[in-house]
């Protein structure tokens, strides 16, 4: 039962245009949870598509709004709303879910143009956390996302690592000490040559390494 009110109670937030802090659970309390605590930290999300709960996000972390927020959704068909895919569906499918953010060219019609202006490009997320999934899931949209601390400071592992943001939330979950995180792997895919450019190394880059070579060579 926890897991389902916790789920609600954070999609309702962000239907009412809210900026929700949103844990990343310890699998010890979802059995079913596909990811760790190792891998975890905390993060402050909100709808993509709601342009005052973005810059709500810049202004709480004091981030610099030239860097871009990546997003996550619930499956692979929900990329095509965001970015171009082209023929490269199937080199997602092997990748994701994962802890692996794909940097694509934007579709500038299906997203909200105030949603990283200046970028031609969006990194889009398919989680490996239940509690994740279920939340875009349930509200049915694209999720802008970072981790919940200051910019330019470490990652947030328990919910006393960023008190001095508290007061900026609309709604806190505590799940805990999530243990030591690992930032995600991204790449960028040319859809025009088949080039790809590896931007961060972190988890499953060795997977990322053996399928991009698998479907780009």
């Amino acid at each position: 039962m926890l897991r389902v009110h916790l789920g609600l109670i954070a999609s309702c937030w962000l239907r009412r245009g809210m900026t929700s802090l949103v844990l990343m659970p310890r699998k010890t309390w979802w059995p079913n949870c596909r990811s760790s605590g190792i891998n975890a930290e905390y993060g402050v999300c909100c709808l993509a598509e709601n342009t005052n709960a973005v810059s709500n996000i810049y202004k709480i972390k004091g981030r610099d709004f030239s860097k871009p927020l990546a997003i996550c959704v619930e499956k692979l068909a929900d990329f095509s709303k965001c970015v171009q895919v082209g023929k490269f569906s199937s080199l997602l499918s092997d990748l994701l879910p994962g802890g692996i953010t794909v940097v694509l060219p934007r579709c500038t019609p299906d997203l909200n143009p105030h949603l990283n202006p200046s970028c031609s490009t969006l990194g889009v997320r398919i989680p490996d956390h239940q509690f994740v999934l279920d939340l875009c899931r349930s509200v049915g949209k694209p999720i802008a996302l970072t981790s919940a601390n200051k910019s330019n400071t470490g990652n947030s592992v328990e919910v006393q690592d960023f008190q001095d943001l508290w007061e900026y939330l609309d709604l806190t979950v505590d799940g805990g000490h999530l243990g030591k995180p690992q930032a995600s792997t991204v790449f960028s895919i040319s859809v025009t040559d088949n080039s790809f450019t590896i931007i961060r190394e972190g988890r499953d880059f060795d997977k990322v390494q053996l399928a991009l070579q698998r479907h780009l060579q």
